[in-house]
């Protein structure tokens, strides 16, 4: 299993990369993980930009969507269905749909607080890619185009972190742990908490009947209703609302013009009142 991890702080992955299980992993080359920092390639000038002011004021920085398309781009990361109209919804429902149709061999993850929830389901879907790569976001939060430019988006929980550092951790442990070689007695895994072998106990099996042990596929668990549109718009009005920076138009994608218009009054109204305005049926 490849992982790229795209963040701004790769020092934070030193320890984790070098103790346990998963150094144990990336010796046996049963996994592999590649940290880029998109500010060491993409950043502009000589301090390296990659964030900005957000349009219409507030606190933070904006991390910029043109250094992370070209590092994206540069890596082979770039979501498919980026070239596709921007939905508000974030992009989970239609790659799943693709690849339940045309199985791909890579996705493209945003770590967010907006994302689905990570759960063993989602684990068990993601181990069957060949690749996984990871956007780890920081400082006030991405340029709301960026969100177009990734595959799926995942949240730990109903919490706000520093970064996505610690979220990508927790989706390379989890993944791992699933992959061929990495847990020498790869029987345990089937009975974790939240496996789908979870109960039928198969491990001495001499002690039991075949008939007594179930095996279980991805096709009798609950991964396909995972990422359904419903659940997350019965959430939306938790969401932060969407967050821009320069430039005000970017590969065709523009900025909503009340955020540029520079009176403040509609552009409260408009934070307020955003998932109002961009109802779906």
């Amino acid at each position: 299993m490849k992982f790229k991890i795209f963040t701004l702080y790769p020092d934070i992955f030193t320890s984790f990369l070098n103790n346990s299980l998963i150094a144990r992993g990336l010796a046996k080359e049963v996994i592999d993980i590649k940290l880029i920092n998109w500010r060491d390639t993409h950043g502009k000038g000589v301090h390296k930009q990659v964030d900005d002011k957000p349009f219409g004021g507030g606190s933070g920085m904006v991390l910029q969507c043109e250094p992370i398309h070209q590092s994206l781009t540069e890596n082979n990361a770039l979501s498919s269905l980026f070239a596709s109209p921007k939905s508000l919804y974030p992009n989970n429902s239609r790659f799943y749909e693709l690849n339940r149709l045309s199985p791909q061999k890579k996705v493209t993850i945003l770590t967010t607080p907006r994302g689905f929830p990570l759960n063993q389901d989602i684990l068990y879907w993601l181990s069957t890619f060949e690749e996984i790569n990871i956007l780890s976001g920081r400082f006030e939060g991405f340029d709301d185009r960026v969100n177009n430019m990734v595959d799926v988006e995942l949240s730990l929980g109903d919490f706000v972190l520093n970064g996505g550092e610690v979220a990508s951790m927790a989706i390379i442990e989890g993944v791992s742990r699933l992959t061929k070689g990495f847990i020498t007695k790869e029987s345990s895994i089937d009975h974790d908490s939240f496996s789908k072998s979870l109960n039928y106990y198969a491990e001495n099996s001499e002690y039991s009947k075949q008939s007594d042990v179930k095996n279980f596929s991805l096709e009798t668990s609950k991964e396909y209703n995972l990422f359904d549109n419903n659940f997350w718009y019965s959430r939306i009005e938790q969401y932060e609302h969407p967050i821009y920076t320069r430039p005000v138009i970017w590969n065709s994608l523009e900025v909503p013009a009340v955020l540029v218009n520079g009176n403040h009054k509609l552009i409260q109204k408009w934070q307020i009142n955003w998932y109002k305005n961009n109802i779906i049926n």
